[in-house]
C-alpha cells in the first residue's frame, strides 16, 4: 500500500473518529477539546514516527540500489 494511501486512510479515520466523538461526547466543550487536542498530538507524533521510518527505509533502499549499480558497473568495466 502506498504511503499516500495510508496517510489518506489515517486522516479519514481520524476525522470520522473525531466527529463521532464530538457528537457523542458526555463532557463539556472545554474538556472535550482538551481531550481531542491530546489525542491529535499523539496521532501527529505517531504519524511523524511512521513517516520517519518510511523515509529511513527509502534511504536504505536507495543506498542499496546505488551499491548494486556501483558493483555492476565495476564488474563490467
Amino acid at each position: 500500500m502506498k504511503v499516500s494511501n495510508v496517510a489518506l486512510l489515517f486522516i479519514s479515520g481520524f476525522t470520522a473518529g473525531a466527529l463521532t466523538g464530538l457528537l457523542l461526547a458526555p463532557d463539556e466543550g472545554a474538556r472535550t477539546r482538551k481531550k481531542l487536542m491530546k489525542k491529535a498530538k499523539k496521532y501527529k507524533k505517531d504519524l511523524e514516527n511512521t513517516v520517519s521510518e518510511y523515509k529511513s527505509k527509502a534511504v536504505d533502499i536507495k543506498d542499496n540500489i546505488e551499491e548494486v549499480v556501483h558493483n555492476v558497473k565495476k564488474r563490467f568495466s
